[in-house]
């Protein structure tokens, strides 16, 4: 039954020609390929790095390893291992509101980015500012960012800034501060070899990063819960 249906769908869209199942491997392959399918799937928003600790929900879920950096595209999570290669290509400001409408500025100097700075102070606000960098990841030879919203990666942020335009090691460590522990982002030289961009698509990617469009709110997902700790 499943091969008459499947006989007379093809009828009726050749208009009326049998096309064969046993022939459809010999007809023209689609104009389209698999990197048109990506470009288009990830949109305007590029790919990100986020270290996955144990506070975030696909940990909790045992869905993903903890204190692994993942390469998130959408709801799709690539773990990438405890370590990442990247080319640091630059970096910018950021604030996010993560409230019901997210709102997102680059502007350090604007009423909206002192605003979200000023309520990430309050406990549970959803709030998150810092530095932002777009990087080159060696291992899916891909651009991505990488977010230093919370206090503990601001304070690491320095370390990722001096290898601006260099080869760095994305990693994480254990910090105790007497009352509670969690892992924090870390950064190091890198000496392994990677592929890097092409001039014209590094040129591209920075000239984009770097002038963003004008603050407001996005419907695009963004950081999770996770990346809100200490």
């Amino acid at each position: 039954m499943m091969n008459i249906q499947k006989t007379l769908r093809l009828v009726a869209y050749s208009g009326g020609e049998l096309i064969v199942p046993s022939e459809l491997g010999s007809l023209p392959p689609s104009k389209y390929t698999d990197d048109d399918f990506d470009e288009m799937k990830t949109g305007a928003y590029l790919a990100r790095l986020q270290l996955m600790t144990s506070n975030s929900k696909q940990c909790k879920e045992g869905e993903f390893p903890a204190n692994h950096y993942a390469l998130v595209r959408d709801q799709d999570y690539q773990d990438l291992g405890k370590n990442v290669d990247v080319f640091v290509c630059a970096w910018r400001p950021k604030a996010m509101d993560l409230g019901d409408t997210i709102i997102t500025s680059y502007d350090r100097k604007s009423e909206t980015f002192k605003q979200i700075m000023e309520k990430s102070e309050q406990k549970n606000s959803n709030c998150m500012w810092g530095f932002e960098i777009l990087a080159w990841v060696g291992s899916t030879q891909c651009f991505a960012t990488c977010f230093y919203g919370s206090k503990t990666a601001r304070r690491e942020f320095p370390n990722v800034k001096a290898r601006l335009r260099e080869a760095a090691t994305l990693s994480s460590k254990k910090i105790d501060n007497g009352t509670f522990t969690w892992f924090g982002q870390t950064s190091s030289d890198c000496s392994t070899p990677m592929g890097l961009p092409t001039k014209v698509s590094f040129l591209e990617e920075v000239e984009k990063f770097e002038n963003p469009k004008e603050e407001g709110p996005e419907l695009a997902a963004t950081e999770d819960t996770d990346a809100r700790a200490q």
